[in-house]
């Protein structure tokens, strides 16, 4: 991972926060001699993908209880969708909407897929590193963002070919998968059955995949579809003969045609964050193109700038904090020999959840503990917002 700092992000200023918030003067671009310039950063994205950031850290910082409100854990089978499973996919969208507003288009062929390649394996290798520390062995598997560096790699592999392009491609990913899952049968099962543990993609995940670390791959094909319509909300928002108002319209009615076409398509092929189903992607795509256009009508239509600061302090530094808190969250889940009483063990979360829980009680001690996590993560990435430092990968 590399830290430097990147233009058009606003500097410390006045705002709602003391010498800090979306005002003049605009810092300058430092570049270096031999690196290209990079496109300039919008308000809009960060703030979308720091909201996205704020709902990991908070439902991965969820203690679960019988208080825990439904939509800040995941669904059960069968029962759709939560705020909890839309997460995961509006961040693969992000990722490409990401790609043509940061591309820059002075980078040839090789050194684009040179660098497609290094992100690609960044993202893989940090993900196996967050598994390998919690299983306290190396792991190597799909996880989160093994599942984020496939999606970019098939969505920057597309980024340079014409729109309609990769809208095919992402609707071709969608059938092939919608295909495979209503036609296909698992063994003991009719075709377009499904069973929480018996369907045909954990079939296929136990029977031919998981020897081979890849269960869960097959996930990426829906997921990269997904990332691929980013890619076109992202030309979007790059449009220098559209009017901004209009492309929030443009975004917002996609979203909303995106939303309906899934919720029908839900009646015959069911919403499942588990199978990844086509519905559920279309969803997340279309909710993912509503929040952009609230985001882009508000901060860079309106340009209300100061009420994005909070989110953008997240989203610019989205990866790092995504990885720093999971590492924690991973270590505070885990149990280490007691210093203080030998053969026992204990955690951080019973060294500060039992003692707390026995003042406000268990579901008190719960979202305060959530709540300071939170807090935590947030000034640990104002302290670089206000530095200028953002950490890419």
């Amino acid at each position: 991972m590399t830290s430097h700092a990147i233009a058009d992000i606003p500097s410390p200023g006045r705002g709602i926060l003391p010498r800090q918030g979306h005002v003049i003067p605009e810092p300058v671009e430092t570049v270096q001699p031999d690196r290209p310039r990079s496109a300039p950063r919008l308000l809009s994205l960060d703030v979308l993908r720091g909201f996205v950031v704020a709902g990991m850290l908070l439902v991965n910082n969820m203690i679960w209880n019988a208080a825990t409100p439904r939509q800040l854990m995941h669904a059960p089978w069968g029962r759709g969708v939560t705020f909890t499973d839309m997460i995961l996919p509006w961040f693969v969208f992000i990722v490409g909407v990401t790609i043509p507003v940061a591309a820059s288009r002075s980078l040839g062929t090789r050194a684009f897929a040179l660098r497609v390649l290094r992100r690609t394996g960044t993202l893989v290798a940090l993900g196996i590193l967050i598994d390998s520390v919690e299983s306290r062995a190396l792991t190597v598997g799909m996880d989160v963002l093994q599942l984020l560096g496939l999606t970019y790699l098939v969505a920057a592999s597309f980024s340079r070919t014409a729109v309609w392009v990769r809208l095919a491609a992402a609707a071709a990913l969608l059938a092939s998968y919608a295909t495979l899952l209503s036609l296909v049968p698992a063994p003991g099962l009719a075709p377009g059955v499904f069973l929480e543990h018996h369907n045909i993609i954990q079939y296929l995940n136990d029977a031919h995949l998981a020897r081979f670390a890849l269960a869960g791959v097959l996930s990426a094909a829906p997921a990269s579809a997904l990332a691929l319509l980013g890619t076109a909300a992202g030309d979007l928002l790059r449009a220098g003969r559209m009017h901004e108002t209009a492309k929030t319209g443009a975004l917002a009615a996609s979203g909303v045609a995106l939303v309906l076409a899934g919720e029908l398509w839900s009646r015959t092929l069911p919403l499942s964050k588990d199978l990844w189903t086509p519905t559920y992607a279309l969803l997340a795509g279309g909710t993912g193109l509503v929040l952009l256009a609230a985001c882009h009508l508000l901060f860079d239509v309106a340009r209300v700038r100061w009420l994005g600061v909070p989110l953008a302090v997240l989203g610019c530094n989205a990866i790092a904090g995504y990885v720093a808190s999971a590492l924690l969250a991973v270590s505070a889940m885990q149990t280490w020999p007691n210093p203080f009483s030998r053969g026992t063990t204990l955690s951080l979360h019973t060294v500060v959840l039992d003692p707390l829980g026995g003042t406000v009680g268990p579901v008190a001690a719960g979202w305060i503990y959530t709540a300071s996590v939170v807090t935590l993560w947030w000034l640990v990435l104002l302290v670089l917002y206000r530095k200028r430092v953002f950490i890419r990968v």
